[in-house]
């Protein structure tokens, strides 16, 4: 459902303006570094097959305030045989210094520079760069998608004003909500993600995987106390592989656990990011109106609820009477409800199950292109644990404000989306690993929390589990810490 987020005080945005925002179109697979202005509109990045002659290279050492990129381009004029090679290198965020090599009509030559430059940097042959390997103290590449098309026109919507939107009319907000761009760079930069070396969407999935490994590297340090040396090797890796713009001041260490969770939700952005991006592009060369194109992408259909219906005011109900009194720096207003159905959902789920309930689940924006069109989805294995209260999975809560607060809705942007869901309860608890004792299926970290209300209803869990039952009273559970953990009393175990 969509919502209006009123009166939100304590995470209000930066009201700085954005300039970033551009119409970039490519003649090949790259686009030309918009500062070569010599070559601007006359030459295209050279490409033979899947050899894309363009390169961009990051290092950051957070000890020496280190935070540069090198761009190495293969330039070949539009209206002739005439080879050059671009460079430019400076600190993250910075236009810096730059060299242009002509070559006049000799490719082996350019060629031949661009590798030499590339090795100079890396110690990494340019032949060899799949298996590229990161050299103390060099540049480490960063791998970009060339998949895309040819001609990239993120503006687009505006050339299609006068074609008609058949696209569920009354859904046409909302699929300009999760579509927007813009919104999504404005998201990303706020993260200190540099859009201008790794724009929205080229990043691939193992350079992404590339900066969870380099999370998971943080994670175990701080976990196990290592030295302040191998937490900097680890941050720096992390920088490195994922460009960070902090303008001229040290990009800072990762110390905590919140601040390692900010870069995990910067990942799974991105990763959403990816999705929404060739979902968008896809829609700029077809014929049909790009919202209609983007609606049939999702692969789900979305169907908005009549506000004077039963089923529209029970939700609204349930919304309000679930906001927890603790949240009460906002408000919220629904704007709309629409019904989701991903093709082959419905079919899954299992319909004789009676243990159902229905929990909310809040995500940014950005991520609700991933979501509707993939489903809710664990995060991968490279992943650090570290910011999941029970392991990795999917967070439900009974209370909507739980949940909004992961829309990180702001003064500024105060439109967000909340998913309401049918949960199995049976099928969530019996999934759980058996770690509190030999009779108890149920992990410790979740019966710490609700022990308090359950002690009585625990008893018949085990036997009910097998019918999908369970007590009213461990649904409705309070959230309450257990200081010390109560002994098992066998005495009190049930008979069969």
């Amino acid at each position: 459902m969509a919502l209006d987020f009123g009166d939100v005080g304590s995470r209000e945005a930066s009201t700085e303006c954005l300039e970033f925002w551009m119409t970039v179109v490519m003649k090949g697979k790259a686009p030309v570094d918009p500062e070569c202005k010599a070559k601007i509109g006359k030459a295209h990045v050279y490409s033979e097959g899947a050899d894309v002659y363009d390169v961009l290279l990051n290092q950051t050492n957070l000890q020496f305030n280190n935070n540069k990129y090198y761009l190495i381009q293969l330039l070949q004029d539009d209206n002739g045989k005439t080879y050059s090679v671009w460079m430019r290198w400076g600190r993250v965020g910075k236009v810096g210094q730059n060299s242009l090599v002509n070559c006049g009509g000799n490719l082996a030559q350019a060629k031949d520079a661009f590798k030499k430059k590339f090795f100079d940097k890396t110690k990494n042959e340019w032949e060899h760069r799949a298996n590229f390997e990161n050299v103390a103290g060099k540049y480490d590449m960063v791998f970009v998608d060339y998949s895309t098309e040819d001609k990239v026109k993120r503006d687009f919507c505006s050339q299609y004003h006068m074609i008609h939107c058949s696209a569920l009319h009354l859904s046409r907000s909302l699929l300009e909500l999760i579509c927007d761009l813009k919104a999504m760079e404005e998201c990303v930069l706020e993260m200190k993600f540099d859009t201008k070396k790794a724009p929205l969407g080229k990043l691939t999935t193992e350079q992404i995987r590339a900066g969870y490994a380099s999370l998971k590297r943080i994670e175990e340090c701080l976990k196990k106390k290592k030295s302040n040396k191998e937490l900097l090797d680890a941050c720096n890796q992390f920088y490195t592989r994922i460009p960070h713009d902090f303008g001229l001041r040290t990009p800072p260490i990762i110390r905590t656990e919140d601040e390692l969770k900010e870069k995990i939700a910067l990942l799974e952005a991105l990763s959403d990011i990816q999705i929404a991006v060739k979902m968008v592009q896809s829609s700029i060369q077809n014929d049909e109106h790009p919202l209609d194109r983007q609606y049939q992408s999702l692969r789900c259909r979305l169907q908005p609820l009549d506000s004077n219906s039963n089923e529209y005011k029970v939700v609204e109900k349930y919304l309000q009477s679930t906001h927890a009194p603790t949240h009460s720096d906002y408000t919220m207003t629904i704007l709309d409800i629409f019904t989701v159905e991903r093709e082959g959902e419905k079919d899954n789920f299992c319909s004789e199950m009676e243990n159902k309930m229905l929990l909310w689940h809040g995500s940014r924006l950005l991520n609700w292109v991933g979501i509707l069109s993939q489903g809710l989805r664990v995060a991968p294995p490279e992943a650090p644990v570290t910011g999941f209260m029970f392991g990795k999975g999917i967070y439900f809560a009974d209370m909507s404000s739980k949940s909004a607060n992961y829309c990180f809705a702001n003064q500024k942007n105060n439109q967000g989306l909340l998913l309401l869901r049918e949960e199995e309860l049976y099928k969530l608890i019996k999934s759980s690993k058996p770690t509190t004792c030999m009779l108890d299926p149920i992990p410790s970290k979740l019966l710490k929390y609700v022990l308090h209300e359950v002690l009585d209803p625990l008893l018949n869990i085990n036997l009910s589990l097998s019918l999908g039952y369970v007590p009213k009273t461990f649904k409705l559970a309070v959230i309450k810490p257990l200081i010390k953990k109560i002994k098992s009393n066998h005495s009190m175990i049930p008979k069969s």
